[in-house]
């Protein structure tokens, strides 16, 4: 009697188990870190804070993960350094990316390495949703900077999960 009892209890705990991998492991999937890339064009504004519109791509845009396009607004710069020498400067740049299907809101911060002298610069990034289906939002990666007339375009390459 008592083997019954203990086997049964060896399968009730096996299932437990088995029920409690189960469920840490569905939203572990689900959390998997997909590709994106961001090109975002930036207009310089010097009466306030710089703008622009976003257009995003790769798997984590297909899977539904982050919207296809949207604009942002500069919330914040902070000079952070300057290498006299190489004519480089360090900025902490923040911005407020607002998805144009309606989805949500997501925040980036930008750690620039930016030339004055030739306008190029490239940055790592982390991304955090704010807000809606995409306030789960996580990600980082990496990027670069092109200078155009009125501003420049960034390019974000990099994985988020949601």
């Amino acid at each position: 009697m008592q083997r019954v009892a203990r086997a049964g209890l060896r399968i009730a705990i096996a299932m437990a188990a088995i029920v409690a991998i189960a469920v840490v492991a569905v939203p572990a999937a689900a959390a998997t870190a997909q590709q994106v890339t961001i090109v975002s064009n930036v207009t310089f504004n010097p009466d306030g804070p710089n703008f622009g519109d976003f257009t995003a791509s790769g798997p984590a845009v297909d899977q539904g993960l982050m919207c296809p396009t949207g604009d942002f607004v500069d919330t914040g710069i902070k000079f952070a350094g300057f290498q006299s020498r190489t004519g480089h400067v360090q900025l902490l740049v923040t911005k407020l990316f607002t998805c144009d299907d309606g989805s949500g809101t997501f925040a980036v911060k930008l750690q620039i390495n930016a030339n004055f002298e030739t306008g190029i610069e490239s940055f790592a990034w982390v991304a955090q949703g704010t807000s809606g289906e995409v306030g789960s939002l996580r990600g980082a990666g990496t990027g670069s900077t092109v200078p155009t007339d009125t501003g420049n375009i960034n390019t974000y390459v990099g994985t988020v999960a949601g």
